[in-house]
């Protein structure tokens, strides 16, 4: 994950959620995604408690989620923007704020590439209305440290889950597998 080289931390780019060293990242990241599941069936990790961020927005082209607290300092916006047509869509761009005002910048080979041909679905309706979708996710950790976007995509012939990794509002690295 990141190796300290001189004193200056190095990100990796991607990883597989089984070649992660990292104990705590581990454990909060099989919580939510398919191949972690995997994980509670034969290692003692326990389930760690995440702050879901809901899904704000949904469409063809984008999703917003986003997580506000008005007594606090924490304010989470993100943002995935998709460019093409189904079935040849994919992840164009990350945008995510947090604290109100601080970008966090992620490196193009995180997200280039990505084929998305899932969406989200609306149920409820006035205000008890709400997007839901299986194929995207983010959450915080208890503490508020550390940062997790997900998302489930691929096509016919490959799909695969990824999940993104903000630590101290820090791009981390990515988690990236392929899903059977």
């Amino acid at each position: 994950m990141s190796i300290l080289l001189h004193g200056q931390a190095k990100t990796i780019i991607s990883e597989s959620l089984t070649d992660i060293s990292d104990s705590l990242l581990k454990n909060e990241i099989a919580s939510f995604t398919i191949k972690g599941s995997s994980f509670y069936k034969a290692d003692s990790l326990s389930k760690s408690t995440l702050i879901e961020i809901p899904i704000r927005n949904c469409s063809g082209e984008e999703v917003h989620l986003s997580w506000s607290t008005f007594t606090g300092p924490v304010s989470t916006f993100i943002d995935l923007y998709f460019k093409g047509q189904v079935p040849d869509k994919t992840l164009d761009t990350i945008a995510l704020v947090t604290h109100s005002h601080f970008l966090v910048r992620f490196p193009r080979a995180a997200f280039q590439g990505l084929n998305q041909p899932n969406s989200c679905s609306f149920s409820g309706s006035g205000k008890k209305s709400k997007f839901i979708s299986p194929y995207y996710k983010a959450f915080y950790s208890a503490d508020k440290k550390r940062l997790y976007i997900y998302m489930l995509g691929g096509t016919d012939s490959g799909k695969y889950e990824v999940t993104w990794v903000i630590v101290e509002d820090r791009y981390y690295a990515r988690i990236l597998d392929t899903i059977p």
